[in-house]
């Protein structure tokens, strides 16, 4: 992390004013990590995005760095954004069951692929955790580090359940394109 960024943390720890800094640097981050992986309406996600952010404001004084090299705030900030899309679907759950073909059909198809459409609707199969883990590689673009610090997770557990997953698409996909 930067020892600016570091100072602004420090600084809004004592004056919650010199939090805007911090909110108006990670909410595009945050704001797309949401997007791919809320299927309601922007009203839902808008109040999602703002709890991350309150509950950060509220919670900063527990705040802590993990080490002097790296910063860990982007993690920790999508910590809390993975635990507030996760009770999202858990309060909802308890109502109705989450429209996963809704999901599905929300990652862009890209035209070059013509068999990218079948891949996208094969995705339902993948549990909630397994979502996050491919939306944060592949459309947050995020390492494995990075995505083991916000899951909390050992680096290499990550790059094995990735690959599990991955796996489970192809055996998936591979059975889709047999029976045609």
């Amino acid at each position: 992390m930067l020892d600016s960024e570091r100072r602004i943390i420090a600084r809004a720890k004592k004056d919650i004013r010199e939090f805007d800094f911090l909110y108006r640097k990670y909410f595009p981050k945050i704001n797309s990590f949401v997007y791919h992986r809320v299927i309601e309406d922007d009203q839902i996600k808008n109040e999602i995005i703002s709890n991350v952010f309150f509950k950060a404001m509220n919670k900063l004084h527990l705040f802590r760095f993990l080490d002097s090299k790296k910063s860990s705030f982007s993690s920790w900030l999508y910590r809390i954004a993975v635990n507030e899309i996760n009770q999202f679907y858990r309060n909802r759950k308890r109502n109705a069951k989450i429209n996963q073909e809704y999901l599905i059909n929300q990652v862009p198809v890209a035209k070059s692929y013509p068999d990218f459409e079948i891949v996208r609707k094969k995705m339902k199969i993948l549990t909630t955790e397994e979502q996050n883990l491919v939306t944060l590689r592949f459309f947050e673009k995020m390492k494995y580090r990075e995505i083991a610090e916000i899951l909390k997770k050992n680096e290499n557990a990550v790059k094995v359940r990735m690959h599990r997953i991955i796996n489970k698409l192809r055996d998936a996909l591979q059975e889709e394109f047999k029976n045609e």
